[in-house]
């Protein structure tokens, strides 16, 4: 356990050196500590015992390929495939709460769902897709790769508000503000692919990833998914 905390500890040390670089505009830099940062992350997940569970596994190594993929975002292919990878990563969060709420709601037997919570919930999560979907304004050929990662990612915010009612302590604010925290930089970083980028834009769209993909993963690590 103390090498997860001093891998966590390096982990927060180079996620704001990279917030850093982005301020100053150090391209060559930037680019470095960008590709640290996702493996750091790995890094305090294996360390803090989740190996046994491989789908946030799955997820972290989704979303540094996309990492990766978008230090060259100008490129249309390297935007594409980065798209894809984050959608991959987003799928694989989705499997890793279904065999959460398996875990704690049955034993694995069977998938825990509060039905009377998700009617309440879906609706104005639809909305907020809706008004995100018109601010964002995609091009015609994007228009469909855009609501294909929207419905999954909606999807993945749904699943992770089942866990937050199953589990409301700590781990399930942690999984529900993760999973916000993912809106929020996804909208900020879609918004922004059609226009211009702003330096505001850019640190804002990288301090919310970092923050959704260390609160999803310090989550699951104080579940323990693989314990229960």
């Amino acid at each position: 356990m103390d090498i997860m905390w001093f891998f966590l500890i390096v982990f927060i040390a180079i996620s704001v050196i990279h917030v850093v670089f982005i301020v100053l505009k150090m391209e060559k830099q930037r680019r470095i500590s960008k590709c640290l940062v996702m493996p750091l992350l790995l890094a305090v997940y294996m360390a803090g015992g989740g190996s046994n569970f491989m789908m946030p596994i799955l997820a972290l190594v989704f979303g540094w390929i996309g990492d990766v993929l978008l230090i060259r975002i100008e490129k249309k292919t390297h935007f594409l495939l980065g798209l894809t990878s984050f959608l991959l990563g987003h799928l694989c969060y989705i499997v890793a709460f279904i065999q959460i709420l398996a875990n704690l709601g049955h034993g694995g037997a069977a998938v825990n769902i509060n039905i009377p919570a998700m009617l309440i919930f879906v609706p104005p999560t639809v909305v907020l897709a809706m008004v995100v979907f018109r601010l964002i304004k995609p091009t015609k050929e994007m228009f469909i790769p855009v609501i294909i990662y929207m419905i999954v990612l909606v999807g993945m915010n749904l699943v992770g508000f089942q866990v937050f009612l199953v589990s409301p302590a700590i781990a399930g604010l942690l999984l529900l503000s993760g999973n916000f925290n993912f809106i929020v930089s996804d909208t900020i970083l879609a918004y922004y692919t059609f226009r211009k980028l702003k330096l505001l834009g850019a640190v804002l769209i990288m301090v919310y990833y970092i923050l959704a993909q260390a609160e999803i993963i310090m989550g699951i690590l104080l579940l323990r998914p693989w314990a229960l």
